[in-house]
């Protein structure tokens, strides 16, 4: 899937149903989220990911972050309470539209809509800290390595990048079925139990390549945690890589 049709893709599922794509929870299908609870699991999610900082670092930025596949802001937001300043980008117009009108940080928080297969909208060194949860895994691994390059680049000395990304299946029956059955077949099975036009890819990116990557374009790494959003049909893990000095 090239980045075009991801970007139509996720486009149409936020014009559906936002919530449900950004936190595919089978009970909350067909607009049954809450707002109020679904910003609050961005909370929950943001402090996981900065403890996980401090527990490999020693300390946690304050200065300036980036939420990459902002969606809705549910992670946007929460760093908005930490950060002095804070930018989220998706590739959804219709995300980022959704993102503005739920934002409370008038002037300090800011949505991009970003369509290429870089960050070349942030110049070298602008973050003190990246944070991407659950985006990576929906785009086939050619970009998710690209954007993870960029990570590192738009990061200053010092500065830190925390990601999840699955690894590889799990040998469970659904683990099997992820393994052997392409996305392709599994897309069209979606379409037809969800009812929507746009689908929800699911890659994994083995923890050996994301580490080289990562060594390659000049970050180290910190921490690396299990990360449990996808069950137990998937090995998936949580990254916290630092920028070389």
């Amino acid at each position: 899937m090239d980045l075009p049709e991801l970007q139509r893709n996720w486009d149409t599922l936020a014009k559906q149903d936002p919530m449900w794509a950004i936190m595919t929870e089978p009970s909350r299908h067909g607009g049954a989220w809450d707002v109020a609870e679904f910003f609050a699991s961005g909370q929950a999610h943001v402090a996981e990911a900065l403890a996980a900082v401090e527990r490999a670092t020693g300390s946690v930025p304050t200065g300036r972050a980036l939420d990459f596949g902002c969606g809705l802001g549910r992670l946007t937001e929460a760093l908005g309470d930490r950060f002095d300043e804070v930018d989220g980008v998706d590739i959804a117009p219709s995300m980022i539209e959704g993102a503005r009108s739920h934002s409370r940080h008038a002037g300090r928080v800011r949505y991009h809509v970003n369509e290429r297969d870089d960050l070349a909208l942030f110049e070298d060194a602008t973050f003190d800290l990246v944070l991407s949860i659950i985006v990576l895994q929906h785009m086939e691994n050619r970009f998710a390595e690209q954007y993870l390059r960029e990570f590192v680049r738009v990061l200053r000395p010092g500065g830190v990048a925390v990601f999840t990304v699955p690894s590889h299946p799990a040998l469970t029956p659904r683990g099997i079925v992820f393994a052997l059955v392409p996305n392709g077949l599994l897309n069209r099975y979606r379409r037809r139990r969800y009812g929507y036009g746009g689908v929800i890819e699911l890659h994994g990116l083995r923890r050996k390549r994301v580490e080289e990557v990562l060594t390659t374009a000049g970050a180290t790494l910190a921490a690396v945690e299990p990360e449990p959003m996808l069950g137990n049909d998937w090995h998936s893990f949580r990254y916290v890589a630092v920028r070389a000095s």
